[in-house]
């Protein structure tokens, strides 16, 4: 039975947590759907108040955690009862078309769901999932199953095709699908010489050794000693903070480096506002793990009209533009992201361009409404005929 407030066909969204404060890339193409209606199914609810849905849309909890004791009681159930009929029912109760797994790992725990009840199965892959040793690993027979059985699988650009043709997912079922943004959502504003004040760099995420955070300190000591206006402000925590506090630290720039840990998304849009220059030397870090495709910030960053330093590294070359919007260097080097670096610092004359180019670039392919109604189509095709769209 379908969901009494709603006409609209449902698609379940499955992950593992509703939802990561760094996993806006997800909600954004929640609120843009208008011809489905998402149904949230996840074993973990947090940060809710953060990430509001439509009114129709529903927020369910899958069964519980292995090990717990609402778990030995969930399994009495499915004993009983046979297959998960906790999942069952939500999916029965709001007149589900369709399966939408967030993250292969989340995708292989619901094959023998997809089995019980007849629904297509997409996956969106977004990067640690196809890039981090330990996970190919353990999911390495798992996968083999997924990339047989899965209806349509997700990437964010052509890199990461490329990486799940190689694990052996079928080229036919890999579809690309941006990451995007509501551009109207960031106040854009071109970039000038600030009048003889301080010229703020900025870099935002998870302090992971994916992200470069202590690269960005080390070329920014070389930028700062001949550019002292310049200012460093670093958005973000996790386990890297400490290699980029000694950093600082060892390089004595505690005056020109401001850490301000994890904001809200307000308050990263409010450091946007006050920046001149975005900067992000993504690389491949040594467990493997990737970008996958692109961080989402690169795209607020050129939404919101900054230049942007980067890394030619996964598929951030489809998502910026090179040369026009973003500088690129290699990913490792740090004598070149030094010296792009001190390049945006002395050519104020430059960012006004780049700005522009870089909104132009977003609200033309990365705006979440156009980019959400193909995923739309996509649904709209499996449910009714088992068949993906042509690519």
């Amino acid at each position: 039975m379908k969901h009494a407030s709603s006409p609209l066909p449902a698609v379940a969204h499955v992950m593992e947590c509703f939802l990561s404060p760094t996993e806006t890339f997800i909600h954004d193409y929640l609120v843009a759907f208008r011809s489905v209606r998402p149904v949230v199914i996840a074993r973990q609810l947090a940060n809710q108040e953060r990430f509001p849905l439509p009114a129709a849309a529903v927020v369910r909890r899958s069964p519980p955690r292995r090990g717990t004791i609402a778990w030995a009681v969930s399994a009495l159930a499915r004993r009983v009862q046979g297959g998960n009929p906790h999942m069952r029912r939500i999916l029965r109760r709001e007149g589900v078309r369709l399966m939408h797994a967030h993250f292969g790992p989340t995708a292989c725990g619901l094959l023998d769901l997809r089995r019980e009840v007849g629904l297509p199965l997409v996956t969106s892959f977004y990067g640690y999932d196809v890039s981090i040793a330990g996970v190919l690993k353990e999911f390495h027979d798992a996968y083999r199953r997924l990339f047989d059985l899965g209806d349509a699988f997700l990437v964010e650009g052509s890199a990461m095709r490329r990486t799940l043709e190689t694990l052996g997912c079928p080229s036919s079922r890999i579809r690309i699908q941006r990451i995007a943004v509501d551009p109207s959502r960031y106040r854009f504003a071109e970039r000038s010489e600030p009048g003889g004040g301080e010229i703020v760099i900025l870099q935002c995420g998870r302090m992971v050794p994916k992200k470069g955070f202590p690269e960005t300190v080390n070329a920014f000591a070389k930028v700062r000693a001949r550019h002292p206006r310049a200012r460093l402000r670093l958005v973000g925590d996790g386990p890297e903070r400490p290699r980029v506090e000694e950093a600082i630290r060892a390089l004595d720039l505690g005056a020109a480096v401001t850490l301000t840990g994890a904001l809200s998304r307000e308050a990263l849009l409010a450091e946007m506002d006050r920046a001149h220059i975005y900067v992000q030397p993504s690389r491949v870090a040594p467990d493997g793990d990737s970008e996958g495709g692109a961080p989402t910030t690169l795209l607020e960053a050129q939404a919101c009209g900054l230049p942007v330093l980067s890394t030619l590294h996964a598929d951030i070359p489809e998502i910026v533009q090179a040369g026009r919007s973003a500088l690129l260097v290699p990913e490792g080097d740090a004598d070149a992201l030094a010296t792009e670096m001190e390049r945006l610092v002395a050519r104020p004359d430059l960012w006004g361009a780049m700005g522009r180019a870089g909104r132009a670039h977003i609200e033309e392919n990365h705006d979440v409404r156009r980019r959400a109604r193909e995923l739309e189509i996509l649904y709209a095709r499996l449910a009714e005929t088992g068949r993906l769209p042509p690519s």
